[in-house]
């Protein structure tokens, strides 16, 4: 499980193609959540681990979707 903060940097995995146009970039994360009260995405499958959202990125990801660079 990552232990990714507000304000690191990431890079997304670019699994399966799914996020070819955003994969070589580097994002910012402005927000986290770990349930449905803190983002309506949040699936309860992926309890315990952190949805986040980045600056200027129009989709949530997983930690296991990105690695803190």
């Amino acid at each position: 499980m990552s232990t990714v903060k507000i304000g690191d940097k990431i890079k997304i995995k670019n699994q399966d193609g799914q996020y070819t146009q955003w994969a070589d970039k580097i994002w910012t994360v402005t927000h986290i959540a770990y349930s449905k009260a803190d983002h309506p995405g949040c699936d309860s499958g992926m309890a315990g681990h952190p949805l986040v959202d980045c600056e200027g990125l129009p989709v949530s990801l997983y930690d296991c979707e990105f690695v803190v660079v």
